[in-house]
């Protein structure tokens, strides 16, 4: 508020004294010769051009006379009017301005006050208002500005040098909380630049955005586009582990998410967050398993009980292994990516395994075993109750 007030005290000074100060000047002889002077040495090179326009034989000695007569006679009317006394001042005319002026200033603050309570927006002042009519105004100003730039935008002949400012467009939509209209936006800046990863990643955001959220469909094709023109991208990376996330493909999550930690230095809010996201994705991933004997199911307590995953279908992978006493059960087990055989074969990379627990013993008729499937989802859990083998 106090910027304000100064600023409108200084616009206000600055007015009354271009109103003030011309009523207070005084014409004089010295100011007027000032002012006249360069005519006087314009005649004389008027002069001069004519003498030597004569002598080169583009004027008639006629002629030449008539023109010098002519620019004699201006220069004589002027010194006649330097030379002679100034008119004198209109009687009480120093007194007439000084109270023309006086009048002025005490005009301009009252006028200038009156007009801003008419038309201006006193309210602002108010400390408790000055924010929201901030707010107001300058939503305003921001509507209209990128309304501007739309009409600028629609009515030129597409360009591919345009591509930059649809995307300006399009943000300036994602600000004022038009997802709709940004995604039109994003659209027309991809078709003229196609070949920008960036723009494509931006795109693919809003466009998820305008449909609650969800990145399946025209989203993921714009993500893969900007992974195929820059495999480092950080925002097309992490679009698609959260599309993979969204798809229960806690795999393909796990590899964009490391892929954008790698792009990224690990201690900074975003690879924070992708870790978090990785340690989320590996519990998903992993299988809870009860396990116990059926009553009646004994066996030696130093008997091993093996319990494994296998991808369920095809070959029947062995995704991952754990050896344990039978003397522990009942027991959970988690197994998870840390258990693999193999790297390249992982719980998170197949949304359906097969679970089996099986007894190894040297005793006849010891080995006992119990298999189930499970499912991927929120908490994969299996329930593995070891019995007698059948006969």
């Amino acid at each position: 508020m106090i910027t304000f007030w100064i600023v409108a005290a200084a616009m206000l000074i600055a007015a009354i004294l271009c109103a003030v100060l011309p009523l207070l000047q005084r014409d004089d002889a010295a100011h007027s010769h000032k002012i006249r002077a360069p005519n006087v040495a314009l005649y004389r090179q008027e002069l001069a051009d004519a003498d030597r326009d004569r002598l080169a034989g583009n004027l008639s000695g006629d002629q030449h006379a008539t023109l010098r007569s002519e620019l004699e006679q201006r220069v004589l009317a002027d010194t006649t009017t330097l030379a002679g006394p100034t008119a004198p001042a209109p009687p009480h005319g120093a007194a007439t301005r000084a109270a023309s002026a006086a009048l002025l200033i005490a005009l301009f603050p009252a006028a200038a006050c009156a007009l801003y309570l008419t038309l201006g927006q006193p309210a602002a002042l108010g400390l408790d208002d000055s924010l929201g009519a901030s707010h107001d105004m300058g939503s305003a100003s921001v509507e209209m500005m990128v309304s501007r730039l739309a009409f600028r935008l629609k009515s030129r002949v597409p360009d591919p040098g345009d591509a930059a400012n649809w995307a300006t467009l399009a943000r300036s939509y994602a600000v004022l909380e038009r997802p709709a209209d940004a995604a039109a936006a994003y659209a027309r800046a991809v078709a003229l630049n196609p070949a920008d990863a960036q723009m494509r990643a931006d795109f693919a955001d809003t466009l998820a955005s305008a449909n609650e959220g969800h990145l399946d469909g025209r989203p993921s094709e714009e993500i893969a586009a900007a992974l195929a023109i820059e495999p480092a991208n950080p925002k097309a990376l992490a679009l698609a582990a959260s599309a993979a996330f969204e798809a229960r493909h806690l795999a393909s999550a796990i590899g964009y998410w490391r892929r954008l930690i790698a792009t990224l230095d690990a201690t900074s809010p975003i690879a924070v967050q992708a870790q978090k996201n990785i340690d989320q994705a590996l519990s998903m991933s992993a299988v809870t398993v009860l396990l116990q004997f059926a009553d009646g199911a004994h066996t030696a307590p130093d008997a091993t009980v093996i319990l494994s995953a296998h991808a369920l279908g095809g070959a029947g992978t062995l995704l991952a292994e754990r050896h344990l006493s039978a003397s522990e059960l009942p027991v959970t087990v988690v197994l998870d990516d840390s258990f693999a055989l193999n790297p390249a074969d992982t719980l998170s990379a197949f949304p359906q395994v097969s679970v089996e627990a099986r007894v190894v013993t040297a005793a006849p008729g010891g080995n006992l075993s119990a298999q189930t499937n499970v499912t991927a989802g929120e908490n994969r859990h299996a329930a593995l109750v070891i019995a007698a083998a059948p006969g």
